[in-house]
């Protein structure tokens, strides 16, 4: 079994979800008491988000990308950002390393593409929904993205950053998340991309209208079939 690298803490809710669900794919795929072997560094969210919000995304790519050495030289064999919004710094963050890294991005368009869809409604911070590094890489599978209007990008960016990475999952959110998928299953949207690693911990996929590609559950199975393959 290889060793996988986890650069996670953004949040650390979403974070427990990605180390909960490797180990119990590994289990479930070698039985017995088999668990994943990885390593996680998590990083001071605050810390993280203050650099984000002002737009000083040369000072995440050095933290992140000196976690991403830290794990590469401490063992690791991939390297995985546990978060969809920082992976605006990957193409910078992979010349820095020798080792595999999984683009979050990119095993989500192989998932949607196995599903025979062409056109995803993407949700995430307004980070994720009004730069190209993930829609580029949808693109690039014939996928075509469909982005909110501003004013509901502007209300999901917000419940994300206030609400979800606090841990704060509101019924009220839920329905207006709700709401704006339905709007899009008319728009036609074939599914919808829960493109932030919270999200999830808001809405389970059946209480969607739109089939629910998520973000984490996409990352955490190509993780463990790395780490598992010969």
């Amino acid at each position: 079994m290889k060793t996988l690298g986890l650069i996670g803490g953004i949040s650390w809710f979403s974070t427990s979800v990605y180390y909960k669900t490797i180990n119990q794919l590994v289990n479930e795929q070698l039985g017995g008491s088999h668990s994943a072997k990885l390593l996680l560094y998590s990083v001071d969210f605050d810390e993280y988000r203050t650099m984000q919000e002002a737009g000083k995304w040369g000072d995440v790519e050095e933290l992140i990308g000196g976690i991403a050495l830290k794990l590469e030289q401490a063992g690791a064999e991939c390297i995985l950002l546990c978060s969809n919004t920082p992976h605006l710094i990957a193409d910078k963050l992979i010349k820095r390393i020798k080792i595999p890294f999984l683009h979050i991005a990119d095993e989500t368009a192989k998932e949607i593409k196995s599903h025979d869809k062409k056109k995803v409604l993407l949700l995430g911070t307004k980070f994720t929904m009004e730069n190209t590094f993930f829609t580029d890489r949808l693109t690039k599978h014939n996928i075509e993205a469909l982005i909110p209007e501003e004013k509901e990008r502007e209300f999901i960016h917000t419940s994300i950053i206030n609400e979800f990475t606090k841990g704060i999952y509101r019924e009220e959110t839920k329905k207006k998340y709700q709401e704006i998928i339905s709007s899009f299953s008319k728009k036609g949207a074939e599914g919808v991309i829960f493109g932030c690693t919270e999200i999830a911990l808001l809405m389970k996929p059946e209480e969607s209208s739109l089939p629910v590609f998520d973000t984490t559950t996409i990352h955490s199975k190509a993780a463990v079939k790395f780490a598992l393959q010969k």
